[in-house]
């Protein structure tokens, strides 16, 4: 059984007990290494958090020679960090942010024209003529989606308060195109991670020309438990994060006493999904299994750490709190990290009501180590209780050891083996990420022995006979998850 520092490949990997490790700072025959994921060792400048630095290091930034070994005097103290004084707000889609740019050279054109009072009779008479003219066009294509509460077409000319609602003749898209086309098997990872984030949030646009609109948003036609948004005049769109993907969505606009309702439906795909001062985040649901299930969306989001004790930059601040437990409900923290590197009495970072447990799992080649057996038992034992659902799961990165349990998870669900890998490669959409399927290829590998004609079946036998998950159980997961 491999324990230390291996060179493999032209790399510098540590092991522990047969299996690679992100370790932190470890120290070697008198010399100091720092040990990142998949075991690597790192060269160059790296950072180096409290939490990873095991007695052996300060808390900073340190250089690490072509040898991997620390070189000495390196040591760069931090600086202050505070987790408050991030900003929470998302950044515009491009459309929007080019739109911005367009108003904003209008505006500097408005102010030279005022000099010239010939070229601002003429601004207004042609101003005047594109809006009536967007204003009937717009109205052409959308007046046949407008309706009433009691289903009638609102009269030519607008509808009271003049309003102009959003045509959806097309399922609405809640990631690039690159990123729907991987969920399709169109394009390869490579291609669609090039492509950048694959996160796209929904844009309700509207044109409303005076007072204030209320949109009521539901999955229910009868539009209960819906969530309520303002429609102010002066904004053009309402930006709505965390949508189900392949979903039908109804909705209803009140403005100046009138309602209209409509609906559309979001297009299938990956359900990535934006959580503040989270990365690599995305719901394990939308999927089709190969027996023609659906896995259901909303029960277990995957991502990185939320409390920064890792990486300082992985936060979930305190403002958004609430906003993220109203969307997703969680109850519960499943937190596959070590339990010896983090202080008594933790609380989760989700609220102290949503519970919490640390599981110390390990990644990769590390599930057929017999010392993993009862971390893995337990965590299979909990992913079937249904008291713990909505979950959000995560180890520090999002990558390794939950890359890891999200696979067997998906196995047992039957899911497709090229999704199963997928899934799995998907992180390289994160800045640090990858979008290599090496690290699964040992698992596959690793199945190989166990009874069973596919890798899927393979899996749920390696987690019956081997780690002591009960068919109970099995059934329990399939049960929480599966959509007829």
């Amino acid at each position: 059984m491999k324990n230390g520092l291996y060179w493999e490949n032209g790399e510098l990997i540590y092991y522990k007990e047969g299996a690679p490790i992100h370790a932190g700072a470890v120290q070697v025959d008198g010399d100091i290494y720092y040990i990142s994921s998949k075991g690597r060792a790192v060269k160059g400048e790296h950072v180096v958090h409290g939490s990873m630095s095991n007695g052996i290091l300060q808390r900073g930034t340190y250089t690490f020679g072509e040898d991997y070994k620390l070189i000495e005097g390196s040591y760069i103290p931090p600086r202050e960090h505070s987790h408050s004084s991030g900003s929470s707000r998302k950044s515009q889609p491009e459309k929007m942010k080019r739109n911005l740019s367009k108003k904003r050279n209008l505006s500097k054109k408005l102010k030279n024209l005022r000099k010239d009072k010939k070229a601002k009779i003429a601004l207004c008479a042609v101003l005047a003529f594109c809006v009536l003219t967007v204003g009937t066009v717009l109205w052409e294509q959308q007046k046949d989606v407008l309706h009433s509460a009691d289903g009638d077409v609102p009269a030519s000319g607008g509808v009271s308060g003049g309003i102009v609602l959003p045509s959806f003749n097309e399922d609405v898209l809640l990631c690039t195109e690159a990123a729907k086309e991987l969920y399709e098997h169109t394009t390869s990872v490579k291609d669609a991670v090039a492509a950048g984030n694959p996160y796209q949030p929904f844009q309700f646009e509207y044109h409303l020309e005076n007072g204030a609109g209320l949109l009521l948003l539901s999955e229910r036609e009868d539009l209960s438990g819906g969530r309520e948004y303002e429609m102010p005049a002066e904004d053009p769109y309402i930006t709505i994060d965390n949508l189900k993907t392949g979903t039908d969505y109804y909705y209803r606009v009140t403005v100046n006493g009138e309602e209209y309702t409509g609906n559309f439906h979001t297009a299938e795909s990956t359900r990535f999904v934006e959580i503040p001062g989270a990365k690599n985040t995305r719901d394990i649901g939308g999927y089709v299994t190969q027996d023609g299930k659906t896995v259901k969306q909303g029960l277990l989001i995957r991502g990185t750490e939320l409390d920064g004790l890792v990486e300082v930059d992985y936060f979930l601040p305190e403002e958004d709190v609430a906003e993220v437990q109203d969307t997703f409900g969680f109850v519960y923290d499943f937190d596959l990290r070590e339990t010896a590197l983090y202080p008594e009495n933790y609380i989760s970072r989700l609220g102290e009501d949503v519970g919490h447990a640390f599981y110390q799992s390990t990644e990769y080649g590390g599930i057929f180590n017999g010392a993993c057996r009862d971390s893995l038992r337990r965590i299979f034992a909990d992913l079937a209780d249904t008291d713990k659902y909505p979950m959000y799961l995560h180890c520090t990165y999002g990558a390794d050891r939950t890359g890891t349990i999200v696979f067997l998870l998906q196995g047992v669900l039957n899911m497709s083996k090229e999704d199963m890998i997928r899934e799995y490669q998907m992180t390289g959409f994160m800045a640090s990420g990858y979008s290599d399927s090496d690290n699964m290829d040992v698992i596959i590998a690793g199945m190989e022995p166990y009874r069973g004609d596919t890798l899927q079946e393979k899996i749920v036998t390696f987690l019956t006979e081997e780690i002591g998950v009960t068919d109970g159980e099995i059934a329990a997961i399939r049960k929480i998850f599966l959509a007829d």
